[in-house]
């Protein structure tokens, strides 16, 4: 069982009544006339993994943007995922309200839905970041990078290992589908859940790209023994709560997240697929897009490029636990763990 503090999950569908929290970023110096209002939508915990909560570490992040410009922006967490965003902005096309969305990611983006309430801006910033990233983000730039984290299977150490199982070494979905390991394994459902689409799909990637298999047949093996939980948050507490499950679909941060609050050797490892002399597991990038007739339409052009410095960048690895799309943020020393 791990003993660092729990994950919280940022993207868990909300399905009952959704709670609207707006956090206000406290500007720098004293205003004295009323500042226009620019509005953010995002999801629930958005850079709140971190110590010091969400309201200081937007403040320090986006104060100096408040400043420039003269406004106030409104961070309005939707208590939901990306998918709920969507829905919102699409019930307001008319009439929109917010200027920008962040965390719309790489998958959603395909969906006709998300892109019917985005303007397609190709940021100036981007010739700062890794090209990969925007291509598969969206090379049609209805969205820019904004942070990235690879999705994969995490084990505890403290009950299984490559010792004990050397197939983690080299991990393939031949070797998750022996009743050992599929009975020890965790997921999310892909329905609700981020992390669970992003291990389907990897899943399908893999035996219809690589294998030229049937990937309906490696689940039809395992469905009677894995353990497909709602969300993320449900899935952490079967893997940290039942010794039999060694094996969870998670992120590649979670070593590094577990040295970080421990301060010693990580007691979470990563066992990513094994294919080809590779080792594969699914990138997610998460990105920031310009609402489609939002209010402020240069100003958001100008929020996009901003979310690209080092300021916005450098405040990612500790507080969202996901890499910042910047080269030019120094990483923590804790992020030596995690995948890359």
């Amino acid at each position: 069982m791990s003993e660092y503090p729990v994950r919280r999950n940022p993207k868990v569908l909300v399905t009952a009544i959704v709670v609207v929290v707006v956090i206000v970023v406290a500007s720098y110096g004293i205003l004295t006339w009323p500042r226009e209002k620019f509005v953010v939508y995002t999801y629930s915990s958005f850079l709140d993994w971190g110590d010091e909560g969400a309201a200081e570490v937007l403040a320090r992040a986006f104060g100096p943007f408040e400043e420039k410009y003269g406004v106030e922006i409104e961070f309005v967490d939707l208590q939901a995922d990306a998918n709920f965003i969507v829905s919102k902005l699409v019930s307001e096309a008319s009439n929109p309200i917010a200027d920008v969305v962040i965390g719309i990611d790489n998958i959603l983006i395909l969906q006709e839905a998300a892109r019917s309430v985005l303007e397609p801006y190709e940021s100036p910033m981007l010739a700062s970041i890794n090209s990969t990233f925007v291509d598969e983000m969206d090379p049609d730039h209805y969205l820019t990078p904004f942070d990235f984290g690879l999705v994969t299977l995490i084990y505890s150490t403290n009950t299984i290992n490559t010792t004990t199982n050397p197939e983690l070494d080299n991990l393939t979905f031949a070797d998750l589908a022996t009743p050992e390991l599929a009975s020890a394994l965790v997921t999310e459902d892909p329905h609700l859940s981020s992390p669970g689409l992003s291990f389907l799909l990897s899943e399908i990637a893999v035996c219809s790209e690589i294998l030229g298999e049937d990937w309906k047949v490696w689940w039809n093996d395992v469905k009677t023994h894995i353990d497909v939980e709602e969300g993320w948050t449900e899935a952490w507490s079967a893997w940290s709560s039942d010794p039999t499950k060694h094996l969870m679909v998670s992120y590649g941060t979670d070593p590094a997240y577990s040295a970080y609050y421990t301060g010693s050797e990580p007691d979470t490892a990563v066992a990513p697929f094994r294919y080809l002399d590779q080792d594969w597991a699914w990138m997610q990038i998460e990105g920031v897009g310009l609402v489609k007739n939002g209010p402020h339409p240069e100003l958001g052009k100008a929020f996009i490029d901003y979310c690209l410095n080092v300021t916005v960048q450098q405040e990612i690895p500790l507080n969202q636990w996901m890499f910042p799309v910047s080269s030019e943020v120094e990483l923590p020393t804790a992020f030596q763990y995690a995948i890359h």
